[in-house]
């Protein structure tokens, strides 16, 4: 058994004390999200949780085009920050007991792969944050993934296209003034791919 010295134990029940405050404040915080949430709507549609997925390491060793190797580390940091799993669990928990209706989508519903105008699913690289649809309307990734629940068939649980169609230019409308309020603002907002012009 190694021996540990009174300021190595000093330090470790800092570090003990320092990640209980932290998660505490995680919890807090998400909450806090959560109340802000319902307060918008009695609908909450969502894809499926993948944390457990997006936590995963890569099996194979990869090289990019300069020969270095790749990390095999995903998401791991990412979502101990963020609790994306408990977020949900607090969100359908919230939903259900107040009256309220939580619906996962299907896996089939692919909501960051469909392109309304062609009616296909495309894949897109994870670093594309901004594309065009198959009509050239340029739109960014995490708006238009969930602009897609929000046009779901009920009954099918299916991507309606016809109120995708009905919908779109109302909505799109609305992500262009977001924004052009963040660029006139500069609010940095990470992995968004939205440019901020700096001085």
């Amino acid at each position: 058994m190694t021996r540990q010295s009174k300021r190595y134990r000093k330090r470790k029940a800092r570090h003990q004390e320092l990640c209980r405050i932290n998660a505490i404040n995680r919890r807090l915080a998400i909450r806090e999200d959560v109340n802000h949430l319902r307060s918008l709507g009695d609908i909450f549609v969502t894809e499926p949780k993948n944390a457990k997925k997006l936590q995963k390491c890569a099996k194979n060793t990869t090289v990019d085009k300069n020969g270095k190797m790749n990390r095999k580390k995903r998401f791991g940091k990412s979502i101990q920050n963020r609790c994306p799993g408990y977020s949900q669990a607090q969100i359908e928990q919230k939903f259900t007991q107040t009256g309220g209706q939580y619906i996962e989508v299907p896996k089939q519903y692919r909501a960051s792969q469909y392109d309304h105008p062609s009616v296909i699913f495309i894949m897109k690289k994870l670093s594309a944050r901004m594309y065009r649809l198959s009509d050239g309307t340029l739109v960014q990734r995490d708006w238009y993934s969930s602009f897609l629940p929000y046009c779901i068939d009920f009954e099918r649980s299916a991507i309606d296209r016809s109120k995708c169609i009905k919908s779109f230019q109302q909505q799109y409308t609305k992500e262009k003034a977001l924004i052009e309020r963040i660029r006139t603002n500069q609010i940095r907002v990470c992995n968004s791919g939205i440019r901020i012009a700096t001085a």
